[in-house]
């Protein structure tokens, strides 16, 4: 497991949004926003209020891609690493209330406040390669990464 970076986890905190990538069985790939979420020092943690594509992709194939950039400046990052949906009480509940403590001080619509109600998965996610995203910079050559990258894409068939 690798660490990330403090400043790439007050950039995600500040965004307020990540999407999050993922393949499944019908091989499309589902591409998702997530504002319900927790960054620490080697994990995120996110919500899934609804159980069908991310949930199902999730269980076929745990390897997802989170993208979280700034429109204004360009700037983001991309994190590679694997899922896995928390089940354990009490971390579940324990990180599912504070999650939507954190939102809830962030987002005030009654659509937020609503969907906070609402029954929903905790998703651990363990990152595995950080990429950066500047249309400036090389973007190939990751940040940080705890496998051999050209072993994963070979062993992915790229």
């Amino acid at each position: 497991m690798i660490s990330i970076p403090r400043e790439i986890r007050e950039f995600i905190n500040s965004q307020g949004i990540f999407a999050v990538g993922s393949i499944g069985g019908t091989k499309f790939c589902n591409v998702s926003p997530r504002i319900f979420f927790l960054v620490t020092e080697d994990l995120i943690y996110w919500l899934d209020f609804f159980k069908h594509k991310s949930i199902r992709n999730f269980t076929v194939n745990p390897w997802v891609t989170i993208s979280v950039y700034d429109k204004n400046t360009l700037e983001g990052y991309q994190i590679k690493g694997i899922v896995n949906i928390l089940t354990e009480e009490p971390e579940k509940s324990e990180i599912r209330k504070k999650i939507i403590d954190m939102t809830l001080k962030s987002y005030q619509s009654k659509k937020v406040q609503n969907l906070s109600q609402r029954e929903a998965q905790v998703i651990k996610f363990i990152p595995k390669v950080i990429y950066e995203l500047n249309p400036e910079k090389y973007s190939d050559l990751s940040i940080g990464s705890d496998i051999d990258a050209q072993e994963f894409l070979i062993k992915r068939g790229k």
